[in-house]
């Protein structure tokens, strides 16, 4: 996409990737394998970096779509969406639509509809995951001594979802 694209994206897109490999070795010969020298990749698994947490990466791949004023507006698989014509309607500062989106900070939104409302509960529950997983990094020895307690993590929100 990048090599397809550089002359109309020039430095306006940046693809990033996130490896969660073992090891750092592994990321780079696979990176030269697939010659995808122009993606900016970092490798995840060294001590302090919580990126994949930060942002729910719960499988690969895992995209995250950024509009031109920074917000994410698109979080899930690839296959789900056609992402080179993603980021043609995001430089051209239209918002997405559909399955994981959401609003993007240039078009604010004047109607809910189920789809706004399910894209919500997607993001909701992605950021639920995300933080459970990073209080049970920050916590779990200590949830460990409880024995045969356990710890329970709520997440209240409200939608209306229309069928």
């Amino acid at each position: 996409m990048l090599v397809e694209n550089e002359a109309k994206w020039g430095d306006k897109v940046r693809l990033i990737g996130l490896s969660i490999d073992s090891d750092a070795e592994t990321v780079r010969i696979h990176v030269e394998k697939k010659g995808w020298t122009k993606v900016e990749h970092y490798h995840v698994r060294t001590p302090g970096c919580s990126a994949d947490k930060d942002y729910g990466v719960n499988g690969v791949p895992h995209v995250l779509l950024v509009d031109t004023t920074g917000k994410i507006v698109y979080v899930g698989h690839p296959a789900s969406r056609n992402i080179e014509e993603d980021i043609n309607t995001l430089l051209k500062g239209e918002s997405l639509t559909g399955e994981g989106t959401q609003t993007s900070s240039n078009e604010e939104s004047k109607t809910e509809d189920a789809s706004s409302d399910e894209s919500k509960i997607d993001l909701a529950k992605a950021d639920f995951i995300r933080d459970s997983k990073a209080f049970m990094a920050d916590h779990g020895d200590e949830c460990k001594k409880i024995g045969r307690g356990f710890v329970v993590l709520v997440d209240e929100s409200s939608y209306n979802v229309k069928t």
